[in-house]
């Protein structure tokens, strides 16, 4: 079997270099207060939106493996690690700006403040979800099941973002786009198992 050449890399840079700029402008837009301030909304923005995009690109994998003629598996994996990165650096920021652990950890007083501070829970799920990515050749296909969780934490994310991100608060744009986003997941998610479940009927009837 010949092996597979990759192609069309220079759009994954390009792609990577243009979402970190855009995470830049839009944070720069509402200005940086401090150091701190920056790395927490920095980190914040560049984890959700690496999240939607592990989650979206989860949908296609075969298609975006026969477009860059690699196992887009390998890049599935680098923008999820890229997720946990960047909302490690969040948390441990806010962590540090609070000078208390419990940024780490859930809130279950209320179902408000679970979903108030809803980035707790999603950096959980997220870390989750890497490992299980690590560990999928001995999990099997459970680990698709698994992975599912990031559209839990994305979702999480978003009302965290919308209940007291600073960033969400000051430019609209923002909180159209992360409907935007969130739309297209659902719908995304939706067509992907009704064609899987076709499919299969298929399949049994043959």
């Amino acid at each position: 079997m010949p092996r597979i050449q990759p192609k069309n890399t220079w759009l994954l840079a390009v792609s990577g270099g243009v979402a970190a700029v855009l995470v830049i402008a839009v944070v720069s837009l509402t200005g940086i207060h401090s150091p701190l301030n920056g790395v927490i909304r920095l980190g914040a923005l560049l984890g959700y939106l690496a999240v939607f995009l592990a989650s979206l690109s989860s949908n296609y994998m075969r298609e975006l493996t026969r477009f860059f003629g690699r196992a887009f598996v390998k890049v599935h994996h680098v923008i999820s690690v890229t997720a946990l990165v960047a909302l490690t650096l969040h948390a441990v920021a806010v962590a540090w700006q609070a000078q208390s652990l419990a940024a780490f950890l859930p809130d279950f007083s209320s179902w408000r403040m679970f979903l108030t501070l809803g980035g707790r829970p999603a950096f959980w799920l997220i870390a989750i979800t890497s490992v299980t990515a690590l560990l999928r050749t001995s999990i099997g296909d459970n680990w698709k099941v698994i992975h599912w969780l990031n559209y839990v934490a994305f979702f999480l994310g978003t009302v965290h973002g919308w209940l007291i991100g600073s960033t969400f608060d000051q430019l609209l744009i923002v909180r159209i786009v992360s409907l935007a986003m969130a739309a297209a997941l659902v719908v995304v998610f939706a067509a992907r198992r009704l064609a899987e479940y076709r499919r299969k009927q298929r399949r049994q009837r043959a």
